[in-house]
């Protein structure tokens, strides 16, 4: 079995502290998958030469001879695509891949995708393209999470009620949705993690043993990641009941920047026993983050742009007691009460968010305020996270047995089990489409894709007439005037048709 990756690069031109999630998710998929795979060639679908520095750079982190790699234009379907079993791209957009399979002359290979953020109008763009792009069983988006599963799952439900209505058709999505979540460094944790890290990182934030930290690690923005005031308020409340010296330090960057003075002026409004801390995630101080140095991570998310969430996983590796909204694929990662603590959140119900949609489709507001509008209808019970902390607080035994059971869960999330779940995953999906395809022959539809047809075929009115099949054609230019048309780029640019 042959396998592709399809990559596009995940550069951006923003400052280097602005690390996006999407970035950091398929970079570290990246490293993992040329760490731990199985594969003696890594072959690749790019169509530029960015796609390749990256592709190079990342297997030269990890140690992987550059020589493994092996590049392929994805612009020549049947040159290059015909050769694969599965082709699987590290985000769920399947672009062209879908409708070029079409064109095969084979079997053709089983697409795989993974599923990020799923929140916004070009992710419902993306989505729609399953349903009208030929998709097949033994097609996937890989989702992170039960809730990225669901929410997808429920796009086309929606969708096919649509076709329904519209066309009389009843049409379900083939394509499968299956649950493999993203992975941590855990030799990093280890490293950064020690009982000495620990100690330089307090005595620089100038902490006493007694002090607790109450640790947030992530972007900080109320519009694409989670509005402060719950957490400000439940840190409050704890260290009010409590009478412990609690700091709430958020560890981060703030996006946009002018987001810093609202973040701080909200604490300040609403802090006053708990000291609330804002370390930048490039702080020269801490290289190594301040993981070590935290007693309790609380990540109260109430964003539907939030899929899976990697930090709380992170929070297990630093054995951190949790604190966590019972939110999207948060959960996925807590016993309530055992490992950790699921703050109950609610929102209002399905059937009620027209007027926010139309936010988006009307071009009132960016894809940021649609996230912060949404997330205002959002509420985070913030008392019974700031009763999970003073539980916390008051228990340092309950603490560390809390981390410790949470432990357990992180083979889940070991980069060296989940590539191997990728690759039998891809295995199944490509002899998934095999049997199909013996049962089922693929149509050879004479315009695929119907968005961008046949040219002849659309335009057949344009010209007097056509070519016909009994007509006859014959060379009548000297072999001198043939050579003299040769020499101008102009007349033969068209040379790969």
């Amino acid at each position: 079995m042959k396998i592709a990756v399809s990559y596009s690069s995940v550069k951006d031109k923003s400052s280097l502290r602005e690390i996006f999630g999407l970035q950091v998710a398929v970079s570290n998929w990246m490293r993992a998958f040329f760490k731990h795979s199985k594969q003696e060639k890594f072959a690749f679908l790019i169509n530029r030469k960015e796609s390749l520095d990256e592709i190079t750079d990342a297997a030269t982190l990890i140690g992987v001879d550059p020589k493994r790699i092996e590049a392929y234009d994805s612009r020549f379907p049947q040159e290059n695509l015909s050769q694969f079993n599965t082709v699987f791209r590290t985000d769920p957009v399947p672009g062209h891949l879908l409708w070029q399979r079409a064109l095969l002359r084979n079997e053709g290979f089983a697409f795989c995708g993974l599923a990020h953020a799923i929140a916004g109008l070009e992710v419902g763009d993306v989505l729609e393209q399953y349903c009208l792009a030929p998709t097949y069983p033994g097609d996937a988006i890989v989702s992170p999470s039960h809730a990225v599963k669901s929410a997808i799952r429920n796009f086309w439900d929606t969708y096919s009620e649509y076709l329904d209505r519209r066309f009389g058709a009843k049409f379900r999505c083939p394509v499968r949705l299956p649950i493999i979540p993203l992975g941590i460094d855990l030799e990093r944790f280890a490293r950064i993690c020690t009982p000495n890290k620990r100690v330089e990182q307090r005595k620089t934030l100038g902490l006493s043993d007694d002090d607790i930290v109450v640790l947030w690690v992530g972007r900080l923005s109320h519009a694409i990641k989670a509005h402060p005031i719950s957490m400000f308020r439940a840190v409050e409340e704890a260290a009010k009941s409590t009478g412990a010296k609690i700091h709430l330090i958020m560890v981060g960057y703030f996006v946009p920047e002018d987001a810093e003075p609202q973040f701080r002026d909200l604490a300040k409004s609403f802090c006053e026993k708990a000291d609330v801390q804002f370390i930048l995630s490039d702080d020269p101080r801490f290289p190594d983050g301040l993981w070590a140095a935290g007693d309790i991570f609380l990540s109260l998310i109430d964003n539907i742009q939030e899929s899976f969430g990697l930090t709380p996983i992170e929070a297990i590796a630093a054995n951190l007691p949790r604190v966590i909204t019972d939110w999207d694929g948060y959960r996925d990662c807590v016993s309530h009460g055992i490992d950790g603590f699921l703050v109950r959140t609610t929102q209002p119900p399905a059937g009620q968010g027209g007027d926010i949609a139309s936010l988006l489709l009307g071009g009132r507001d960016m894809y940021g305020g649609y996230l912060a509008k949404t997330a205002l209808t959002v509420a985070v019970d913030y008392h019974m996270a700031a009763e999970a902390i003073a539980t916390l607080v008051k228990n340092p035994d309950l603490r560390r047995s809390m981390a410790q059971t949470a432990r357990q869960r992180l083979p889940n999330y070991d980069w060296k089990n989940i590539i191997p779940a990728y690759e039998a995953l891809w295995e199944e999906l490509a002899n998934e489409r095999k049997m199909f395809v013996a049962k089922n022959p693929m149509p050879n539809w004479p315009a695929i894709p119907p968005q961008v047809p046949d040219p002849f075929s659309m335009y057949a009115s344009f010209p007097t007439a056509p070519l016909k099949e009994t007509d006859r054609l014959s060379v009548i230019a000297s072999s001198d005037e043939i050579k003299l048309l040769w020499q101008h780029n102009i007349n033969v640019h068209g040379m790969d048709i």
